[in-house]
């Protein structure tokens, strides 16, 4: 006799999404995490040495999770809430400008014709053009069979868009923005996210794919639009586990999974750090996929071929976090004193990106990182004491394998924080004084905190080789996994990181499939 129908192993977004809906559905899961709280990187935490100062540690932002599942799990009857920020961004400039981005798309049109009339005229061409190559792939992406490539790239050509397929899939976003847009300002702001959790720089191929995986979803309403939610990402979390639990599923925490339990090719259960087995007829894993099958499940199960492929994924981090209590806001020079941004970004240029990579390509820090700098507690007084605030700043690049002349992480991580935070006070004189208390986070404490292999957020880069029917590996079909019963729901399964929500999802409906043909019996 089994004990559940369902076991996923790791409580982080994708997990609980998965959950949610295999409850729903009526199946007896169970899942476990290691950690106190839920949520994985989607987390609000105390900075430390800062009584009730409260910071999204992982996931800053969310702009990438379906409207659909925010509604089939009734998340906003949990309490989940978005806040949206007016300006939605701040791009502060080496003189001294600033480009805002605004709510009102005509506002924000005015701002660039600011610095360029005719890339003002470009750009709904360009936001049309970004719509279409969502509007193909999407529904691709979300079908129950991972696509391959060469399916996509028809598709792309059945609709009449082969330039979309070689533009947004295989083009780096250098040469995307640099054929449409002539100032450096307005292409750094478009092409901002391409090489976010990416062991790429913007000159790469491929870059072009990752600004647009960050339009999938559209929380917001609008692609690429992204918010805050009310109590920082943990609040999703708790929407979600409220959710899950509402439906029948049953939550642990201060649970370890030591191993996926694996019996005549298949997964049976899991055994616990201290000795239990818990049985079930089939095992989801939200961990990434190293950790799930070189760790939990273990090579001798695995093929040579699928051992090799899951051994050679690109899991090493670039990304460093610098968390920060404030006694009040910073002033950033140029602005105006009436406004109080939630979120600025360092990026002047993509050449500027472009050289931060070479330095991180050698195991260097990067000495003039770019990064967004997310202040939340300017529009949301939950996450600080009355009048104080906090600060979290996301920089790349900060390779995860330092040049081994560095010393290692321990002895750099003083130096990588001050980098960043230097960084902001060359566009807010008063940034020092006013802090109180600073985290610093490199890739390889994001990977201790929230076990993610290397410290890699999208649990692998998105880029082609890792995508699609080849994500993880080949011998994975979205959610299925070349072992029986056991399914992969995290970020490093098809379609990937970000926080999306779709992998869960489509495990769940993989697996409720499965159950309805009755392939447990």
């Amino acid at each position: 006799m089994v004990d559940y129908d369902a076991i996923v192993v790791g409580g982080g977004h994708n997990g609980l999404i998965c959950a949610a809906y295999l409850a729903r559905a009526g199946l007896q899961t169970l899942l476990l995490e290691r950690r106190a709280i839920l949520g994985g990187a989607c987390v609000t935490e105390e900075i430390p040495g800062a009584p009730s100062h409260l910071i999204s540690t992982g996931a800053a932002q969310l702009g990438n999770l379906p409207p659909a599942i925010i509604a089939d799990l009734g998340l906003a009857g949990f309490g989940y809430e978005m806040l949206l920020p007016d300006p939605l961004s701040v791009f502060l400039l080496d003189d001294g400008r600033h480009l805002t981005l605004w709510r009102d798309g005509e506002r924000t049109l005015e701002e660039i014709r600011g610095f360029s009339a005719a890339d003002a005229r470009a750009l709904p061409a360009y936001q049309a053009d970004c719509n279409a190559f969502c509007d193909v792939i999407e529904p691709m992406l979300d079908a129950d069979q991972a696509p391959s490539l060469d399916a996509i790239e028809a598709a792309f050509r059945g609709a009449g868009r082969s330039d979309l397929f070689s533009d947004f899939m295989l083009g780096s976003i250098h040469d995307l923005l640099r054929s449409r847009f002539e100032n450096e300002a307005v292409q750094a702001a478009l092409g901002l996210a391409a090489t976010f959790g990416t062991n790429a720089g913007p000159q790469t191929p491929g870059t072009a794919y990752v600004m647009a995986h960050h339009l999938f979803g559209g929380t917001t309403g609008v692609r690429g639009r992204t918010g805050y939610v009310k109590g920082g990402m943990g609040g999703l979390a708790d929407a979600l586990a409220r959710a899950a639990t509402h439906h029948g599923a049953e939550l642990r925490t201060d649970v370890e999974v030591a191993r996926i339990i694996i019996q005549e090719g298949r997964a049976r259960g899991v055994q616990l750090a201290d000795g239990r087995c818990i049985q079930a007829s089939m095992v989801i894993s939200n961990a990434d996929p190293q950790r799930t099958f070189l760790g939990l499940v273990g090579e001798s199960y695995l093929s040579p071929a699928f051992s090799t492929a899951i051994n050679s994924i690109q899991v090493r981090g670039q990304a460093l976090k610098v968390n920060c209590a404030l006694d009040r806001l910073p002033k950033f020079t140029g602005l105006p004193p009436e406004m109080t941004p939630a979120r600025v970004t360092i990026c002047p240029s993509l050449d500027y990106v472009e050289a931060a990579w070479q330095q991180a390509k050698q195991g260097q820090l990067s000495q003039n990182p770019f990064m967004t700098v997310h202040m939340q507690s300017a529009i949301d007084p939950s996450l600080a004491p009355q009048n104080r605030h906090t600060l979290t700043c996301y920089a790349q690049y900060f390779p995860y394998d330092l040049d081994p002349s560095l010393g290692g992480w321990g002895n750099q991580r003083e130096r990588a924080g001050k980098i960043v935070l230097d960084t902001v006070a060359h566009h807010a004189p008063d940034l020092h004084e006013v802090i109180s208390a600073t985290e610093v986070m490199t890739p390889l404490d994001i990977e201790r905190r929230f076990f993610m292999t290397g410290g890699h957020q999208f649990h692998g880069d998105l880029i082609i080789g890792q995508l699609f029917d080849q994500r993880p590996a080949p011998g994975c079909d979205g959610a299925k996994t070349p072992i029986d019963r056991l399914y992969i729901c995290g970020a490093g399964a098809h379609p990937g990181g970000c926080v999306w929500g779709v992998p869960g999802q489509r495990a769940a409906r993989t697996v409720i499939t499965d159950a309805a043909a009755n392939v447990f019996d």
